[in-house]
């Protein structure tokens, strides 16, 4: 019998659990068309001779490279980048730390309400906060300045138009994403490091100097990271106020040269440059990926039960306290100021007077626009169907990668993570320049395309740690009962972890429908949405009719944000 074994006869033959090779190729030949094909098109678009279009011709050229790099502007373009997104994630950083550390290592009061301020943020787009810092901080009409005037008698300082304005502004944007990562970090701490430290005779400064910093540095330093990336490729706020106040920047420059006021698109350059900011880009993702994994040495929370060290403020819970709901009030100026300008026929600034002009005669005019009414109907189709194709990918090709084996599940992972590294500037151009000249190109299925390609990575990276804690027995289990990989994803494994396919789901929605980069590079006047709508109105300058649009998207978001939030919270604690 043990011959017949060692021969192959009568073993049993191995049970497949995994999915087969079969899926996985169909799923990396779609994750290559949806995101390799628009780079190639777009690499070839870098090496068109001038005043060319995509495929109008095969000759090769390197003119527009050399024409970057013998420009006098690019360095003060790079260093303008540089400087910009450097002050923003220090500001950015800055205020996150504070207030992480309030809510997550204090008995301060009113942690709760910061904590779910901060996860509902991703409903206010960048594009109605730039709006709102205009209003309040324009050199002759803002409110801040008319303060200023009224107290001290003179014109007041305050101007957006300046590089400082535009870090601010931007610093303070990005601080509840800031503040979502840090949060971790403090919340993850073991106080026994600390209570070691005070025992051997250390001072509260010296264990923070000591263990405290060094411990948090790396996962401080790849946050800095990350978002020095999301905002050296980030387009609303440089488009609307660094314009204004000529100060350019690379996703700026690629707009303009791609989709010019005057004259014709120059897609060659314009490519250049978006190879220019993506390799920037990939740069700082390699640098990343180094420090979150040098940070593997510092892992200090293991299966033992711990609880963080909560400090206790005493008598400076209410200042501490002071200082978190200022910073949260200074983040909530732009919407209060874009309200009080949708409830009138025109702008003015905030007086007791001009409430008896109140009225919601804005609202409904620009609800009766058909342009308006249109946008709202490309806004829906596309908040969905890219939210849900999105969800919906993802959740295939990270099951497929996560189960899989062999070089197909691991060439999943890598090009779904990859657009991550692809600012979405740079990302619209590709898809600009691939469909150009199909019938895809004006719709709002290309914009749909665009939402799915650099969404996907988030939604791909949720859904991915999700099925890394689910043990393999599940899925085995209902494998040998004779389910498919298809069936066991839809009826095991998804209603384990819907909390995560509803939060990825929501975010993805709430992104789309704040975003202005992809719909604004590929708008036609068949195609326009909410986002695009507001931009116009804004540039007419219709400030009253911006404002009302944008007060209905924020409403509109947080309608959709807040119940599912609460929603994943409350079914979570009954779990």
């Amino acid at each position: 019998m043990t011959e017949l074994r060692e021969q192959g006869i009568g073993r049993r033959p191995a049970l497949r659990t995994g999915p087969s090779t079969l899926p996985q190729a169909l799923a990396l030949v779609g994750l290559a068309a949806l995101i390799i094909g628009p780079l190639l098109i777009l690499l070839r678009t870098a090496f068109l001779p001038p005043d060319s279009f995509p495929f109008d011709s095969w000759t090769f050229t390197g003119q527009n490279f050399v024409q970057i790099l013998s420009d006098p502007e690019v360095p003060s373009l790079l260093l303008n980048t540089a400087i910009y997104a450097s002050g923003s994630i220090a500001l950015g950083l800055l205020f996150a730390i504070w207030l992480a550390w309030l809510v997550e290592r204090t008995d301060m009061p009113g942690r709760i309400a910061i904590r779910v301020a901060m996860f509902t943020w991703m409903a206010v787009p960048p594009i109605i906060l730039g709006f709102g810092w205009i209003l309040l901080l324009n050199p002759g009409s803002g409110v801040l300045n008319g303060i200023w005037t009224q107290f001290a008698g003179k014109p007041g300082p305050l101007t957006i138009y300046s590089m400082w304005a535009l870090v601010f502004i931007t610093g303070v944007s990005v601080t509840p994403t800031a503040f979502v990562m840090i949060g971790g970090l403090f919340r993850n701490m073991d106080s026994q490091l600390e209570s070691a430290g005070y025992v051997h005779g250390g001072t509260r400064m010296s264990v923070t100097r000591r263990i405290l910093i060094p411990l948090l540095m790396p996962g401080l330093l790849s946050v800095a990271i990350y978002v020095f990336i999301a905002v050296v490729q980030t387009f609303e706020l440089p488009l609307i106020v660094g314009l204004t106040a000529r100060i350019p920047v690379l996703s700026t420059r690629i707009y303009l040269l791609s989709s010019p006021d005057v004259g014709v698109p120059n897609y060659g350059l314009s490519a250049a440059f978006g190879i220019l900011l993506l390799a920037i880009a990939l740069m700082l993702m390699l640098l990343y990926f180094r420090v979150v994994g040098a940070g593997e040495r510092y892992k200090v929370v293991t299966g033992k039960a711990f609880r963080p060290r909560m400090a206790r403020l005493g008598s400076w819970r209410w200042p501490a306290a002071a200082s978190a709901f200022l910073l949260m009030f200074i983040m909530v100026m732009p919407l209060l100021i874009l309200a009080w300008t949708s409830f009138l026929s025109f702008y003015e600034p905030p007086s007791v007077a001009a409430l008896s002009r109140f009225s919601l005669s804005t609202y409904t005019q620009v609800i009766g626009r058909t342009a308006v009414q249109e946008a709202i109907v490309n806004t829906v189709v596309l908040v969905l169907a890219s939210s849900l194709a999105t969800m919906a990918l993802a959740c295939i090709v990270a099951w497929l990668s996560a189960r899989g084996t062999g070089w197909m599940s691991r060439a999943l992972d890598m090009l779904s993570f990859s657009p991550m590294a692809i600012p979405p500037i740079v990302m619209a151009m590709a898809i600009l320049l691939l469909y150009l000249r199909t019938p895809l190109y004006g719709s709002v299925a290309i914009l749909i395309v665009g939402h799915i390609t650099i969404y996907l990575a988030f939604a791909t990276r949720t859904m991915s740690s999700a099925f890394v804690q689910l043990h393999r027995e599940l899925s085995d289990a209902a494998m040998v009962s004779g389910a498919g990989w298809w069936t066991t994803l839809l009826r095991i494994v998804i209603p384990l972890v819907w909390p995560q396919v509803l939060n990825g789901w929501v975010w993805v929605l709430a992104h789309s429908a704040r975003d202005l980069t992809i719909p604004l590079l590929l708008m036609t006047n068949r195609n326009m949405v909410i986002s695009t709508v507001t931009w116009t109105l804004w540039d007419v300058p219709d400030l009253p009719g911006a404002a009302a649009l944008s007060m209905l998207l924020v409403v509109a978001l947080l309608c959709v944000v807040v119940p599912v939030q609460v929603w994943i919270g409350r079914a979570s604690s009954r779990g």
